[in-house]
């Protein structure tokens, strides 16, 4: 609830308006899914519409409305019968992903970054004024310019690639803050909890592979124009299947009876150690668990070597 108050108030207008809108309109749709079947579908329907005609195809904040809603909507129409899987779940964010990969395709992507680039070299200016202020000498003044000026060349290129991975990731925590809003009200409306998977079953449906190898390939094709997609799908299924590789190490780990306060631990200790190995690793085991199923295997009775 914190998050839904003081979000839209560190947002700029009107993307700080999907703080509420993206969160309601995933519980309408998911709650209409859940209730009256493929009808729920017409929730995003109608926000698609209203969107098109209210704010027009050009505005790139209102797009996520409907499609977060698409995603609601999916959810509630495969929550009987108790739910499914968290990577299951997870996959339910296809749509919003598939948005995040073509927004720079859209007309006023290229503006957007343009506006957002301005407003850091704003808050930079800021940072300056306030460092002379506060009495620093002109050489650290000056050491404080030319890091910020590094800083802005980088930010330049990499914006364009990383503005749609961030803004899915906080698609994700809109449709999680929807997703639980539909659960509260669902209970007073007596209806039955939502389902809640674990981390232990975490599994991605096995299509979902073929999104990761079509971002490596745009990647490693160099195809500029494509970068910014290309990116955000190759970011966004590797850290899925980096949290697919932790799943399979958690129920190797739990079904030996350790403790899960020790797993956590042990996870945390070995990503503040070396977490490009510990990224690269899980994301390793992930992968190969699309072929493998780890969890899948027989356990052979200890010290009995013999059977096959």
């Amino acid at each position: 609830m914190l998050l839904l108050i003081g979000g839209p108030l560190m947002t700029p207008m009107p993307w700080g308006g999907l703080w509420l809108l993206v969160p309601l309109a995933v519980t309408a749709s998911l709650l209409a899914a859940w209730r009256w079947g493929a009808w729920g579908v017409l929730v995003p329907v109608a926000l698609f519409g209203a969107a098109m005609v209210i704010e027009g195809p050009f505005s790139l904040w209102v797009w996520w409305i409907p499609v977060a809603a698409l995603t609601g909507a999916w959810m509630g129409l495969r929550e009987e019968g108790g739910g499914l899987g968290e990577g299951q779940r997870a996959w339910m964010l296809l749509p919003v992903l598939l948005l995040a990969a073509m927004l720079p395709w859209m007309t006023s992507y290229a503006d957007m970054v343009t506006r957002l680039e301005r407003a850091l070299r704003e808050f930079d200016q800021q940072a300056l004024a306030s460092y002379h202020e506060i009495g620093l000498n002109a050489a650290q003044i000056k050491a404080i310019a030319d890091r910020l000026h590094e800083t802005a060349a980088f930010e330049k290129w990499a914006l364009p690639y990383a503005v749609p991975t961030v803004l899915f990731m906080w698609m994700l925590l809109l449709v999680a803050l929807g997703r639980g809003l539909a659960d509260r009200l669902g209970r007073r409306l007596r209806w039955p909890a939502l389902a809640r998977g674990e981390l232990a079953t975490w599994r991605l449906p096995d299509p979902a592979v073929w999104l990761l190898l079509l971002g490596l390939g745009l990647v490693v094709a160099r195809w500029q124009a494509w970068g910014p997609s290309a990116w955000t799908l190759l970011l966004n299924m590797g850290l899925a299947y980096c949290v697919q590789g932790i799943a399979v190490a958690q129920s190797l780990l739990l079904a030996r009876g350790v403790p899960p306060s020790f797993i956590a631990l042990t996870f945390v200790f070995v990503f503040a150690m070396a977490w490009p190995a510990f990224v690269l690793a899980t994301m390793c085991v992930g992968l190969s668990d699309v072929w493998l199923d780890y969890r899948r295997l027989e356990a052979v009775p200890d010290g009995d070597s013999s059977q096959e």
